[in-house]
Formats: C-alpha cells, sequence, structure tokens
C-alpha cells in the first residue's frame, strides 16, 4: 500500500508513520476554478488523503478532489483505495432539523461507498445524534479521537490539577472536556447554549468558579462565536488564564483573539501545535493490512 496525496506535512509525516512510499497528488486548478487532480503513479493499493488550509477553506473542492481521485485510480487499476479524511465536512449536518434541509452527511458517506470505498479514517466528526456511527451500509467509517491527541499535548504541559477547569463551552462539548480533564486533572464545567437554526445567532449562558485557570475544550472552531461567548462569561468570572483548544481549527471569519489559541493539524492553521498523525497512523495499522 502507498500513501496518495498532496506534498503537504500532514501526508509526508502520515506516510513516514506508516512506513510507506509517497505518491504526490497535484492539486491543479484552472483559472475558472475547476480543478483536475493529476496522479503520477496508481499503486495496487491506496491510502488517499486530502488536506484542508483555513486560508483557503474550501470544503466541496478538497471533496471533489477526493472523488476525482477515486475515480482516477480505479480507471487506472488500483485495487484497494482506504480513504483517510482529517476534517469531515458535512458531519454537522447529522440529522435533519428542519422539513426540506438535505441530509448531507449521508450523501456524502454515500457518495464515496458508490465509488468503492469500504474504509474511511476521520477524525472526531460530529456525526454524534446518529445512533450508530456507519450511516451507510457497506463503508465503514472510523473515528480517531482528536481530543486524545489535545488531551496529550496538554498534559506534557500543565500541572495537573493546578486550578484548572476545564470548560466545554456547550452540551455538546461536555464529553470532550471530561476527557481532557481525565488527562490533566482539574474540575468540568459546562455552558448552555442555544443557537436559532435559522440565523445562527448564539446564546449562552452559565455559571463558573472565579479566579481558575480555564481551558476551553470544543471539537472545532469556525466562525469563533461560541469561543468568544465562552471567553465573555470567563472574564465575568475573572478567569485567569484561558486557553482556547479545538480540534479542527477552520477560522472562517477573523477573530482577534488575546487568549492562546491551540488546534490539533486536520487543518492547516496557524493555531496547529498538535500532530494527529500518530493517532491516524495507529488506528489504520490496526484495522488496515499494510
Amino acid at each position: 500500500m502507498k500513501l496518495v496525496g498532496p506534498q503537504t506535512e500532514f501526508c509526508l509525516r502520515l506516510a513516514r508513520h506508516l512506513k510507506v512510499d509517497f505518491v504526490e497528488m497535484e492539486r491543479r486548478v484552472f483559472p475558472d476554478g475547476e480543478i483536475n487532480p493529476r496522479i503520477v503513479e496508481a499503486p495496487r493499493e491506496a491510502l488517499l488523503v486530502n488536506v484542508l488550509s483555513s486560508q483557503k477553506f474550501d470544503p466541496n473542492k478538497y471533496l471533489l478532489e477526493y472523488l476525482f481521485s477515486i475515480k482516477n485510480l480505479r480507471e487506472r487499476g488500483t485495487e484497494k483505495i482506504v480513504l483517510v479524511m482529517p476534517y469531515l465536512p458535512y458531519s454537522r449536518q447529522d440529522a435533519v432539523f428542519r422539513e426540506g434541509e438535505s441530509f448531507t452527511s449521508k450523501y456524502i458517506l454515500e457518495d464515496f461507498k458508490n465509488v468503492g470505498v469500504e474504509d474511511m479514517f476521520a477524525v472526531t466528526f460530529h456525526l454524534h445524534r446518529q445512533k450508530k456511527m456507519n450511516l451507510v451500509k457497506g463503508l465503514t467509517l472510523h473515528e480517531v479521537s482528536g481530543i486524545d491527541a489535545l488531551g496529550d499535548f496538554l498534559e506534557l504541559r500543565e500541572q495537573e490539577g493546578e486550578n484548572l477547569l476545564v470548560l466545554a463551552p456547550d452540551e455538546e462539548a461536555h464529553k470532550w472536556a471530561e476527557d481532557v480533564a481525565k488527562k490533566i486533572g482539574g474540575e468540568v464545567a459546562v455552558l448552555e447554549k442555544r443557537r436559532d437554526t435559522t440565523t445562527g445567532a448564539i446564546q449562552t449562558h452559565g455559571n463558573l468558579p472565579e479566579g481558575k485557570n480555564v481551558i476551553i475544550v470544543d471539537d472545532m472552531i469556525s466562525t469563533g462565536g461560541t469561543m468568544v461567548k465562552a471567553l465573555e462569561i470567563c472574564k465575568k468570572f475573572k478567569s485567569r488564564k484561558v486557553t482556547v483548544c479545538a480540534v479542527h481549527g477552520i477560522f472562517s471569519r477573523p477573530q482577534t483573539w488575546e487568549v492562546e489559541v491551540i488546534t490539533t493539524n486536520t487543518i492547516e492553521n496557524p493555531y496547529a501545535r498538535v500532530d494527529v498523525t500518530p493517532y491516524v497512523a495507529e488506528a489504520i495499522k490496526k484495522t488496515i493490512r499494510m
């Protein structure tokens, strides 16, 4: 098996951890925005990887590059393709919230299944409203914990339990905050967030013990609105040092961060300090014959 992907730090690191050869996918974009990924070699078995950047965050182009590359490899004789998707787009649409909406997370997985993908690895995705992870029969979706990577990183630098509070900025992040707190010590607090499904406007409420060193933990920073609301509450309760942590750093809107921000490298961004490739490699080695 060989790793096929763009020549990025993420792909090269993952290839080294897996001890497999690397085959470059050239990400060609034409002036009109059309894309045509070029893959020099079509190995018999391929681990197909792609990476997003917060500077030009385009999940639709990212998905098309995967689909075009799969068809490219299949037509040239590749027999087995395993997908590694550091960030899984559309996973937040893990249910139909309003009549007439598209169940996009399911449709994306169906598209990959329909082009012959049987195994897919992604880091901390947002399908938690589903009772079962595998929405599409015939496609196994393997989750790699980016929260474990964040927790291990924080464990090396935080003094255990030293006046620490691990804060979930909403109810959905409660489990992730608990997982981090188990590694680094400290209390756990959870804020209540309500989002208007039409406008996207957020209201956040909650009480915190005063004077704590706070680590806010979530699965992603998209616009940053959820984290900003949490920071306002930290300020209200006189928190001391505050650190913002997330697995995926999208940063779709400009924000001025007056605190330390830490993300993993699932998406290229200025705050990506935590490397998840060892965790992805370990999950692949446990599941796939290399």
